[in-house]
């Protein structure tokens, strides 16, 4: 039985409001106004709430991300979009929720599963993104999309991260990424000669990899 949509929006509220430490049945209770009773029976406690809300933060964030990563057209706009959207989870305090219900994982076995879905679910909104990009380029079927698409979503989680423990955003973060972006789209604009070069010494490297 999942928990009720109230409990998990005041989970949600409660984490974000008080951290991890701060957040308890009582906490969620006062948040939604209602008895401690029902928190405590919401369909495996605490720890259920928080799975929940980990879930429920990570839909709703991968539904703004698969609209505006279906409109990139190019490896820098992709980059473009990812930019965008970090500085908007950083202000609207989304990192702040995301690194808190992180570091309450051991405490809580239910949110592990639940972190790693929403890693799952970016993830396969990307490979998509990816897929796209790369059909007719000299790196299509050359490089395993659902693989890299998991890197970069955990490099992305981890940009996010590090970026919640700073005072300010940090548009520094992206530098790197940027210069990798700007060699893809040099590959993927290649003329049909400078694919087959490309792909000749190309594979054997990935092939190893």
């Amino acid at each position: 039985m999942e928990p009720r949509a109230d409990l998990v929006d005041a989970t949600l509220a409660t984490v974000r409001e008080r951290g991890i430490v701060g957040t308890s049945e009582t906490a969620i209770a006062e948040r939604a106004a209602v008895d401690p009773g029902e928190v405590e029976g919401a369909g495996g406690g605490l720890g259920a709430l928080l799975a929940e809300a980990a879930r429920v933060i990570s839909r709703e964030r991968v539904a703004v991300y698969a609209d505006r990563l279906g409109e990139a057209a190019t490896f820098a706009a992709l980059a473009e979009v990812a930019r965008e959207l970090h500085a908007e989870e950083h202000d609207n305090g989304n990192l702040a929720v995301l690194t808190q219900l992180l570091a309450g994982a051991r405490a809580y076995p239910d949110l592990g599963p639940a972190l790693r879905e929403s890693v799952d679910i970016f993830a396969e909104e990307v490979a998509a993104s990816l897929e796209r990009l790369l059909a007719g380029s000299a790196l299509e079927d050359l490089l395993p999309t659902g693989e890299l698409a998991r890197s970069l979503s955990a490099g992305f989680l981890g940009l996010e991260l590090v970026d919640a423990v700073t005072d300010e955003h940090d548009p520094g973060l992206f530098g790197a990424l940027d210069t990798l972006v700007a060699l893809a789209d040099l590959v993927a604009d290649a003329g049909p000669m400078q694919r087959s070069l490309l792909r000749a010494r190309l594979r054997p490297q990935l092939e190893e990899g």
